[in-house]
């Protein structure tokens, strides 16, 4: 039976989608492919100024994390004295977020030096175009077929374009080098979605891949299509935006969806690269139902653009084209409190931060228009410090907004 997060007579959906997020660290910079977080956790978040990264410090025990470390641990400037300055630009690039202009330049390295294989596979495994990702590991892989790295990176890849085989085939395989606990989690993983999606089948459309059980969800693709449909249209036209390839929607029955993912029993729907639901008792349930999938498709358009959105835009934006919370409030929670999470909220003051997020945004798209929106968004993509990024799209810094916008 379909849950929903947390709904009010006053406030209509609440769905906290954790995305892929990166934190900047010595030892590399782990994405997390996370579930829905509990709305309610007791353990408030700490507050840290915006960094370049935005990132999810939260862990309610159902994340996947994938740390491929960093480029610099492949290329070394040092050692490629023909290509030093190239090599250097390359992992600045990296480091900055240009993840785009990263991979051209660790192309141009590979051209001499196969070790780049792997390098321009994480920019664009960075990016989320993991097809092209998995082409470049591949290489890497074939220059050297005990590069953990590239094994690892495909594990993911393959895991997150729904070809459990090939990830199967590849953890195993990483595992045999090395004894990766985020490999075995996955590996844990992939053998629950395997046994829960034994009987699935698969219905397709240029835009989405919906996975679902036939005998137990009888004809409710057919209305999830038509409202993903509707969202991609609506949504992409809004923000001038529609994510390259398919999206894949796995439909899966309560128990097997709170099995698999682990997420918390409130869950009405996660986003972690693919929208997942748990459907039964979805059917005469069409408004609810286009909530959640309007709400799930906005994260992942936002996703498509940058990974690196504070999450009151990211929030106020998915609310804003589900329709989820219509009155509109002031800052009654300092914005620099959910830049990064709404953990630690309670019950209400989360009813609160997603009003709040949708006021937010509202006030910047009615004032300044979506296009600059997604002008912001398109600048952190590129590598923009959040300040930068904000105070381009919207004439006004980021710390000023904070710290003016909505108070009395």
């Amino acid at each position: 039976m379909l849950r929903v997060v947390v709904y009010s007579s006053l406030f209509c959906l609440i769905i906290l989608t954790v995305y892929v997020r990166y934190s900047q660290k010595p030892s590399g910079e782990p994405e997390e492919v996370a579930v829905a977080s509990p709305a309610s956790a007791t353990a408030p978040s700490p507050q840290q100024p915006l960094p370049s990264d935005i990132q999810d410090p939260s862990d309610d025990g159902t994340s996947l994390t994938v740390n491929l470390g960093t480029p610099s641990l492949i290329v070394n400037p040092q050692a490629m004295p023909g290509n030093n300055e190239l090599a250097s630009k390359a992992l600045e690039k990296f480091r900055s977020g240009d993840y785009e202009g990263a991979a051209g330049l660790f192309k141009e390295l590979a051209e001499t030096d196969k070790s780049a294989f792997s390098a321009v596979g994480m920019s664009y495994f960075r990016l989320g175009n993991y097809q092209t990702a998995n082409e470049y590991f591949e290489k890497a892989i074939e220059s050297d077929s005990h590069d953990f790295v590239a094994r690892k990176a495909l594990a993911f890849s393959y895991y997150k374009l729904d070809n459990l085989e090939k990830s199967i085939e590849h953890t195993g395989k990483g595992l045999s080098l090395v004894p990766d606990p985020e490999l075995q989690t996955l590996l844990e993983r992939l053998r629950k979605e395997k046994n829960t999606q034994r009987n699935f089948i698969e219905e397709s459309t240029a835009h989405f891949k919906v996975l679902f059980d036939g005998y137990e969800h009888g004809k409710i693709d057919r209305e999830v299509v038509r409202i993903l449909e509707d969202a991609y249209r609506f949504v992409g036209k809004e923000m001038g935006h529609f994510p390259a390839g398919s999206i894949t929607v796995v439909l899966n029955t309560s128990s097997d969806f709170f099995d698999t993912t682990g997420a918390p029993h409130w869950s009405g729907g996660i986003y972690d690269g693919k929208i997942r639901i748990p459907i039964r008792g979805a059917e005469g349930q069409g408004e609810l139902l286009k909530k959640v999938l309007f709400h799930e498709y906005t994260h992942a358009v936002v996703h498509s653009i940058t990974r690196r959105c504070p999450r009151w835009i990211d929030e106020g934006l998915a609310e804003y084209f589900s329709a989820g919370n219509q009155q509109k409030i002031g800052q009654l929670i300092p914005l620099r409190n959910i830049e990064n999470s709404f953990l630690g909220l309670s019950n209400r003051n989360v009813h609160i931060a997603y009003q709040e997020s949708y006021s937010a945004v509202s006030y910047l798209i009615e004032k300044y228009g979506m296009h600059r929106m997604k002008e912001m968004l398109e600048s952190l993509s590129k590598g923009s410090d959040p300040d930068q990024a904000f105070s381009n799209a919207f004439s006004k810094t980021y710390a000023d907004f904070i710290r003016e916008w909505g108070k009395t």
